[in-house]
């Protein structure tokens, strides 16, 4: 079965929650027995900052990721830049498209990332294709609208229902979008419930004694006997809306709790700044995994948005114990004291000093939720149930 995967701009190397989501559900399908293309509309800043111009990038055996870099594209998509919806890709696409067309022509199912390009690949190809949602967009622009998203919103909603409605089948985060799907829209065709996970190889203890572990608490001038709450986040508008949460908490916790440190760790770090002495910003780091393991609470103080939260799994797969607004695991089946802490952004504080004296349930949390992870969440079972599902709509 020859799968192709269109995204909007590229993948490799996943970067984003969305890179990873988009990366992670195809995942196994070359070793399940399918050829996989992924047609990336245009580049990212990164490709032009780095001068990697190339147009084929192999992934694995069987799956590779071709990219038609294109002026107009990127200039389309400028406005994603400044946070508004990627509308105007369709547009773009419909006029200058590359190998789109070869690519299709080959293809026996078509996953279309994201409602911008449906449209325009369901007029050029007669294969089932399948709309493959990150997101409510309607709900995660509604949540944080850009200055002048009015202008906007009419051409989201048409873009999303065209997505929804006229393919062959959708695949949504959580049984929560599919539910918001049904309540807004006419729906004939399945939808199909793949959320959102980590790789297996990131379901390990953490080290904190390691010695990448103990150069990085010096890098940052944390003392051993120093906790950090850690949270991880990409330029993201709910991600920065979360960061400056965090920043209130450690305001609260300063003279209360002065041994805790908080440590903003991606992108996110690049539009927040402050002179707390309690809060150390990474801005875009290289390598997490000794973050992980200099962290001893993990913060997921999501308030707006759409979707699940990738990065929840992800501490989750460390054993990181987990402090969690409601908000911040919708769509998520996990259980309040077990495999997470939930509170409001005004009870945060109090529960994350109640985790630092309770080592006992901060071990146990954390374990509780690692076995989640590696039971529910993995990319490697989804992207495999996900296969199956397709498979079945090219017999």
């Amino acid at each position: 079965m020859n799968i192709l995967q269109v995204s909007p701009y590229v993948v490799e190397p996943p970067n984003t929650g969305g890179d990873h989501r988009s990366h992670g559900i195809v995942k196994e399908f070359p070793r399940l027995g399918a050829e996989v293309v992924r047609y990336c509309q245009g580049g990212s800043p990164e490709t032009y900052r780095d001068l990697d111009f190339r147009r084929e990038i192999p992934i694995a055996s069987g799956y590779v990721e071709h990219r038609h870099l294109f002026p107009l594209h990127d200039l389309a998509m400028a406005p994603v830049l400044l946070g508004y919806p990627n509308i105007f890709a369709g547009s773009t696409l419909r006029y200058w498209s590359g190998p789109l067309d070869r690519l299709l022509s080959d293809a026996d199912i078509v996953l279309v990332r994201g409602p911008w390009q449906v449209k325009t690949v369901l007029d050029r190809t007669d294969v089932p294709v399948v709309y493959s949602s990150h997101n409510v967009e309607m709900e995660r622009f509604e949540n944080i609208p850009p200055r002048f998203y009015r202008l906007f919103r009419k051409r989201v909603r048409r873009q999303e229902r065209i997505a929804v409605e006229e393919t062959a089948a959708t695949i949504c985060t959580s049984e929560r979008d599919a539910q918001i799907y049904r309540d807004r829209f006419d729906i004939t065709s399945p939808l199909i419930v793949a959320p959102n996970g980590t790789s297996k190889e990131n379901i390990r203890d953490r080290t904190p004694n390691s010695q990448a572990a103990r150069s990085l608490r010096e890098t940052y001038g944390l003392e051993t006997e120093t906790a950090v709450a850690m949270f991880v986040g990409s330029d993201y508008g709910p991600n920065v809306h979360a960061a400056e949460h965090i920043l209130d908490i450690a305001a609260e916790l300063q003279n209360r709790r002065p041994n805790l440190e908080f440590l903003i760790v991606g992108t996110v770090g690049n539009v927040i700044d402050t002179t707390q002495s309690n809060v150390t910003i990474t801005g875009f780091v290289d390598e997490f995994e000794a973050h992980f393991d200099i962290a001893d609470v993990a913060l997921n103080p999501m308030t707006t948005g759409a979707g699940t939260n990738i990065k929840l799994f992800d501490y989750f797969a460390r054993g990181l114990p987990v402090v969690s607004t409601p908000f911040g695991v919708r769509g998520i089946d996990v259980e309040d004291g077990i495999h997470v802490n939930i509170a409001t952004i005004e009870e945060f504080g109090e529960v994350i000093s109640g985790l630092l004296d309770n080592t006992e349930h901060r071990h146990n949390i954390g374990a509780a939720a690692k076995k989640l992870v590696s039971d529910k969440y993995t990319w490697e079972e989804i992207s495999t149930q996900l296969f199956s599902r397709l498979r079945s709509m090219c017999v």
